[in-house]
């Protein structure tokens, strides 16, 4: 028994299971445990700080308390007036806006998927389409187009471009592409620090960016999710600097086409709260119709009420932030010294919690000849494909048991790349490394 036909948006959402989902569920049925089982996956493919999490369990646990009435009750679902008021005080502490941050500018969601959702039913009719630099960001697909019916498109551009003006070259391309179809663009999406990349787009990058959405009439909306994941902060690379703190932006792009986001998941480690936030100080009407939109993003009231206190301890939050930039960039020397010593290549990282790199081509011969495809004599001649990266992806977490998400998840152009979570604990790591030499051996 089948019962009615589902719609067609649901038919849509059912045929196409996303790539990566096929590893994560191997991963959640057999997640590595040093003690209970060492045989087990490592993940070290989640974008998650896992290294502070015994700072945030200590603050947290202190923290917590009864449940109180008003935990039982509805809370306002664009968040507490003193949530948003601490979240506020975060922009004007971190991100150097030129005008102080008010909390009614601010919506609170319950995390940035549902923010991202919310901005395209907001901006685009179904159909309309949002350009991206690829790679991007893996879940943009299902949070512009699952239910929005928004239509992601990936510019595809040469690695050395990422963080060049040139990019903007393949934009243009993209949107007569778009227009020449009969078609419209409403949204340029942006992640800075940039997320598979693990860098900032030097100030240059982001002005030629919002001219271009200026020109084509664009929402840009900047993710600045990896904002204070900032752990190299030397003159040798770009720095981060939010559009917030830019005393020029009118000069690039009307304001009131810039939207930001920002959240708990990545800088304060708390995936599991669910909970981002946008900020559109220029333009009202985002703001008021994302309010509309929010009751569909409630979070529980006693989270809202944790975290305000959580936020609240300013002396903590600051102190916790340098710590984990410290440890990131231990943690980023580790397998930096790992990729040179051994001739991987990546692109080196000045954000976040990973780095993109593409495994020796030895990983997709060595999977290759044990299975029979080929001999030794063609052993020379093999180069990356599409179709070999999946089979080396699916050998990493059969095989030698680590998950990385494969690059054709990030929408790569380029075949042989993944994208490998470095902020976990050493231990861990060191093993993945170990167990990602093993897979890359001869």
């Amino acid at each position: 028994m089948t019962g009615p036909e589902l719609s067609t948006g649901a038919q849509a959402a059912t045929s196409k299971v996303p790539l990566l989902f096929r590893a994560i569920q191997k991963l959640m049925d057999d997640p590595y445990c040093k003690n209970t089982n060492p045989s087990g996956i490592i993940n070290a493919g989640t974008a998650a700080n896992i290294l502070i999490q015994p700072l945030l369990l200590e603050r947290l646990n202190s923290i917590s308390e009864e449940f109180i009435a008003s935990d039982l009750e509805y809370n306002s679902p664009y968040g507490s007036a003193a949530l948003r008021a601490e979240i506020a005080n975060i922009f004007d502490r971190h991100f150097a806006p030129v005008t102080k941050v008010s909390p009614e500018d601010i919506v609170v969601t319950n995390g940035c998927t549902s923010a991202i959702e919310m901005l395209t039913f907001a901006i685009c009719n179904p159909g309309d389409h949002v350009l991206i630099p690829a790679p991007c960001y893996m879940a943009l697909e299902g949070d512009i187009s699952l239910r929005a019916q928004g239509v992601i498109t990936p510019v595809q551009l040469p690695l050395e471009d990422s963080m060049d003006v040139r990019q903007i070259e393949y934009f243009e391309k993209a949107i007569a592409d778009i227009k020449a179809k009969g078609k419209e663009a409403k949204m340029l999406f942006l992640m800075s620090p940039h997320n598979p990349l693990g860098a900032s787009y030097p100030k240059k990058v982001l002005q030629a960016f919002l001219k271009f959405a200026s020109e084509h009439n664009l929402y840009a909306v900047v993710d600045e999710i990896y904002a204070l994941s900032v752990f190299d902060r030397s003159e040798a690379v770009a720095p981060f600097e939010s559009v917030l703190s830019w005393t020029d932006l009118y000069a690039y792009i009307d304001p009131a086409s810039v939207i930001v986001l920002h959240g708990l998941s990545k800088d304060f480690g708390l995936n599991g709260f669910r909970m981002g936030w946008v900020l559109s100080p220029w333009n009202k009407n985002i703001i008021n119709v994302l309010r509309c939109y929010s009751p569909f993003g409630y979070r529980p009231s006693y989270t809202d009420r944790i975290i305000t206190k959580f936020l609240a301890d300013r002396e903590y939050i600051d102190s916790m932030l340098q710590i984990s930039q410290g440890m990131l960039a231990s943690n980023y020397q580790i397998i930096t010294e790992f990729l040179n010593q051994h001739a991987f290549r990546y692109i080196p990282c000045t954000a976040g919690h990973f780095v993109w790199l593409q495994l020796p081509i030895n990983a997709c011969t060595k999977m290759l000849r044990a299975r029979g495809d080929i001999s030794a004599e063609e052993a020379n001649s093999v180069k990356w494909t599409k179709e070999n990266e999946v089979m080396v992806w699916d050998d990493l977490v059969d095989k030698f048991r680590v998950y990385i998400p494969t690059g054709q998840s990030f929408f790569s152009a380029d075949p042989g790349w993944f994208r490998l979570t470095f902020s976990i604990g050493k231990d861990e790591l060191q093993l993945v490394l170990d167990r990602l030499l093993e897979a890359c051996s001869p």
